[in-house]
């Protein structure tokens, strides 16, 4: 990989030895905003190997987080095709259709290979064509979450720089509402049902939520969901 393309994915909040800033995490992994950028915190293990390989990548302007991972941060990290790999993905962002298509390629090339992902919001989440690729990535084995609490806990432990983290300054109870609202949603992605989730914008660039739900049949598919 060329440096100043890896130099891309060490920048804006990213720590050389691949921890991400307080700053960078609370503002990306916020789920009642709305940021441009897609960050993606990895954890690698090998059944081969006691230890895992945590880091962190960003989105570029001309590359998504998740083909810099196919792309690069894997093939460095792979060395034994043999060996079965779990990976779990902690994204600020779902997956696009595009990078779904690759997921799916890339683990049909790679079938010792695992893939959890966790996702703070949802990308475009009215698009068909992203709820079809979700949809898509579940049918072939892929576990897709909404972060929950534990999540993000678990995020701030592993992959926050302990320089500049502070954890009086970080609690994520608040975005419960949040993570139910794109719970309810991931559900009905993947249950393909009508989207639930209202986003508009608000005063001040502030994005307002809303559950919207009028047809009997997705009421009761939601209710009996447990996200």
């Amino acid at each position: 990989m060329a440096a100043g393309r890896n130099g891309d994915h060490v920048s804006r909040g990213i720590r050389r030895g691949g921890k991400i800033s307080q700053e960078a995490f609370m503002e990306n992994y916020d789920p009642s905003v709305l940021p441009k950028e897609t960050y993606l915190l990895y954890e690698i293990k090998w059944s081969n190997s006691k230890r895992p390989w945590q880091s962190c990548c960003h989105s570029t302007r001309t590359e998504h987080a998740e083909i810099h991972f196919i792309e690069d941060v894997f093939q460095e990290q792979r060395s034994d095709p043999s060996v079965h790999c779990s990976i779990t993905w902690y994204m600020s962002w779902s997956p696009c259709a595009d990078c779904c298509r690759a997921i799916r390629d890339f683990l049909k090339e790679q079938p010792n290979v695992n893939l959890v992902i966790y996702v703070a919001r949802i990308y475009w989440h009215k698009e068909e064509n992203n709820r079809q690729g979700l949809r898509s990535l579940v049918n072939i084995g892929v576990s897709i979450r909404v972060m929950d609490l534990p999540a993000y806990r678990y995020c701030w432990k592993t992959f926050v720089d302990d320089d500049d983290k502070d954890e009086v300054d970080y609690w994520p109870r608040h975005f419960a509402p949040w993570i139910m609202l794109y719970s309810l949603e991931l559900q009905s992605i993947l249950q393909n049902i009508p989207s639930c989730l209202e986003i508009s914008p608000g005063e001040n660039q502030t994005p307002i939520f809303s559950l919207c739900v009028e047809d009997k049949e997705e009421k009761k598919a939601l209710t009996s969901a447990n996200p």
